[in-house]
């Protein structure tokens, strides 16, 4: 497992745990969960025994999955996971805000960079991919808010971007 830990001004980064799969962070798991609409994980209900399970299944295969933490309180703010391609040195990011006090507020784009930059400077990636449907514009915006440049389409519905190490 990559070690990670990134501090900034108001959060905090570091390598999500097993035992940071509380009650809050299944609870945004629930099934009816607006936020995921775009994900393949709407309208599904997980337990914490499934979500440890996905977890421990994801972090085997050595991807990186972190958590995003308020710097005041240690509250969970979102998780970020990074697919990684060792052989073309390129990671596929996902984030998910997840703790409602903290959306819409920067959190997002603040902790992406803070993780690509490091994923970069760490010499870990050259490039980081990411990818959404078409119609999720909050992401599209994010990806274009990180600099990102848009990839040619593969396919009608999913819009992707990527991010190489200058």
């Amino acid at each position: 497992m990559i070690k990670i830990f990134i501090l900034d001004k108001n959060i905090y980064i570091r390598n999500f745990l097993i035992k940071d799969i509380k009650k809050e962070y299944v609870s945004w798991f629930s099934g009816n969960n607006e936020e995921l609409k775009y994900s393949r994980h709407y309208k599904k209900k997980y337990s914490r025994t499934l979500l440890i399970h996905n977890y421990k299944k994801f972090v085997n295969l050595k991807n990186i999955f972190v958590g995003i933490f308020d710097k005041k309180n240690d509250a969970l703010i979102g998780t970020i996971t990074i697919y990684l391609d060792k052989k073309e040195k390129r990671g596929n990011l996902g984030i998910f805000i997840g703790n409602k006090e903290y959306k819409s507020k920067g959190y997002a784009l603040q902790s992406s960079k803070m993780v690509i930059n490091y994923l970069i400077k760490k010499n870990i990636v050259n490039s980081i991919v990411s990818g959404t449907k078409n119609e999720n514009l909050k992401m599209i915006r994010l990806m274009k808010n990180l600099k990102m440049k848009k990839m040619p389409k593969k396919d009608t519905k999913h819009t992707n971007y990527i991010f190489k190490k200058p």
